[in-house]
This record gives structure tokens, C-alpha cells and sequence, in this order.
């Protein structure tokens, strides 16, 4: 594995199938041992076997995925699995690059190949207030009688901003206006259509996040008419908290804050499937929460 370590390294100047976070490294080298501690259970001696250890891999995940769909687990945790297994498979190559050896590539067919499965076969997320993010924020949204504060939520469960930058302030105000609107652009995860806005946040820092393109007319519409989007924070809290309770997802804790681990649970799925790795998928939600280092996302992803 410290053949592929890159801790720190700038993207772009190092091989993509290097580690180069610390977080990443850690958590992956946590369910890389759990691998390599099923393959020495299961007899195999040489790493280097490479398709006996694409075989075990397919038992291995199978019996992963089998564990977590009796445990009410989600497909997020097998996901980061495989994600892990995918650099221990770089690590192989590189491996074989630098002293001879077979290609991993067989095993990546099947951790492609199962990762497949068992996303038809676990939910996305677990279902048990496990996780902090609301199951279904579309529900959760159509449930706000107030247009304003069902926009606000949208914008929160879109962006993954806090509620300072929807216009919903804990102190002050915060409003959002024309100046806030930058026009449609290139979502830079799925590369559709997107409308582009900028909000000020917790201690006054500014960031510029996508939305859809339905959402960010929405929001342009309400500011043509009203001049701004605002409201008290109290009032946006008990509207989200009373829509949550309407469609079954209300928890003590959840509020508002929910809407922004639902972002980002939701744009982790979106950049994977996109093609990201792991993670550059971490990174990318990390820097759209406005909190940059790739570890500060896994409180996030608790599924």
C-alpha cells in the first residue's frame, strides 16, 4: 500500500490512483485489513495470485453485502468497501509495475460487477435515525405550506449550505437578493444545467453553490417579487420540524442541519455514479459544504 500513499500531495501532479488524504488512507487501510485478513482465513498465502484473489473478492463482498442487508445496513457502507478494495487493487498493479507481476484489472471487473448488485439490492441509506439526514427531503419539502420556507429548504437540501446562507439566520439577517444570483452554469458534478448562486455563511464567508435548474428560477422569481428570500430562524425550524413530522421522518436532532447531511449523502451518490472516485467524490462534497478537508465529510455519511 505505501506504494500508492501520496498523503498531501496537490491533485494533478500525482498518479489518480495514489491516496493522497489522510482520512482516506485511514479508513481504507481499516477495510483493506479486513480483506486481507478473510484472504489468509480462506488460505491464500501470496497476493500476488491474482485470480484466485479476484475470486475471493467476489465471495468477500458477497458475504459483506449479505451482513449488511440482515443488519438494516445501506449500501453507503459497501460502497466505501469497494472503493477501498479498488485502491488495494491499484496497489497491486503498481506493485506489478515496479517488480513484475499479473494486472489487477480482473479484480476491478468484479468489484464493478458487485458493486452493481448490491446497489439494487441494500437501500442507499440505512433506515433507523442512524444517520442524521432526512430519507426523503422531496417529501419533507412538498410538505411546507409557506412558499418561502419550503424554497429556503430546498435551497438547503440542494447546496448543502446552513441555514445563514438560505436566509434564515440565527441572529441578524441574512436575506438573499439579485447581488446573490450568478446566472446558469455547468453543474460540475453531473455537468447539466445548474443555476449558480452565492450565499454568505457562519463567520461571513462567502460560497458560490449549484442548483437545479427549476429550483434556482424559483428562486429568482421570489426575489423579483419580493425583493429578497428571508425569513426568522425559528420560523424556518418549526416549518421543516413540522413537515418532518407529517411525513414520518421527524428525530430529535435532525432540524434544519438535516437538510445539509442530506445534500451530502445524496451528492456523494451522484459524484460516484458520475465517475468519481471515492475520494474525489469525498473532496468534492467536502469543499460544496464549505468545510474543505476531505475528513470533515464522514460525519455526513453516517448511514
Amino acid at each position: 500500500m505505501g506504494g500508492i500513499r501520496a498523503i498531501g500531495r496537490k491533485k494533478g501532479v500525482v498518479d489518480r490512483r495514489f491516496i493522497r488524504g489522510l482520512g482516506t488512507w485511514t479508513v481504507y487501510r481499516r477495510d483493506i485489513h479486513s480483506f486481507v485478513e478473510f484472504l489468509q482465513r480462506a488460505g491464500l498465502r501470496d497476493l500476488r495470485d491474482v485470480r484466485r484473489v479476484s475470486g475471493l473478492t467476489r465471495a468477500y463482498i458477497a458475504s459483506r453485502g449479505q451482513a449488511l442487508r440482515g443488519a438494516g445496513g445501506s449500501f453507503q457502507t459497501i460502497e466505501r468497501e469497494i472503493s477501498a478494495l479498488t485502491k488495494f487493487s491499484h496497489a497491486l498493479d503498481v506493485y506489478a509495475e515496479r517488480h513484475g507481476g499479473e494486472s489487477a484489472a480482473d479484480i476491478r471487473t468484479v468489484l464493478t460487477e458487485e458493486k452493481a448488485r448490491w446497489r439494487e439490492e441494500l437501500a442507499p441509506r440505512s433506515n433507523g435515525y442512524t444517520t442524521r439526514a432526512y430519507p426523503d427531503p422531496d417529501g419533507l419539502y412538498a410538505a411546507i405550506s409557506d412558499p418561502a420556507l419550503r424554497l429556503q429548504a430546498r435551497l438547503m437540501g440542494e447546496t448543502g449550505c446552513r441555514a445563514e446562507g438560505v436566509g434564515a439566520p440565527a441572529r441578524g439577517s441574512n436575506p438573499l437578493t439579485v447581488a446573490n444570483l450568478l446566472g446558469m452554469g455547468a453543474d460540475p458534478v453531473s455537468d447539466e444545467a445548474a443555476g449558480r448562486i452565492l450565499v454568505i455563511e457562519k463567520g461571513g464567508k462567502q460560497t458560490e453553490h449549484y442548483v437545479g435548474a427549476a429550483t434556482y428560477q424559483a428562486l429568482a422569481d421570489h426575489i423579483q417579487e419580493h425583493g429578497q428570500l428571508v425569513s426568522g430562524y425559528r420560523s424556518f425550524l418549526r416549518a421543516v420540524e413540522t413537515a418532518a413530522r407529517l411525513t414520518g421522518q421527524y428525530a430529535p436532532g435532525r432540524g434544519t442541519h438535516g437538510l445539509k447531511h442530506s445534500f451530502a449523502q445524496t451528492r456523494m451518490r451522484e459524484a460516484t455514479e458520475a465517475g468519481f472516485s471515492y475520494e474525489a467524490a469525498k473532496q468534492a462534497v467536502a469543499n460544496e459544504i464549505a468545510h474543505n478537508r476531505m475528513d470533515s465529510v464522514d460525519v455526513y455519511l453516517r448511514a
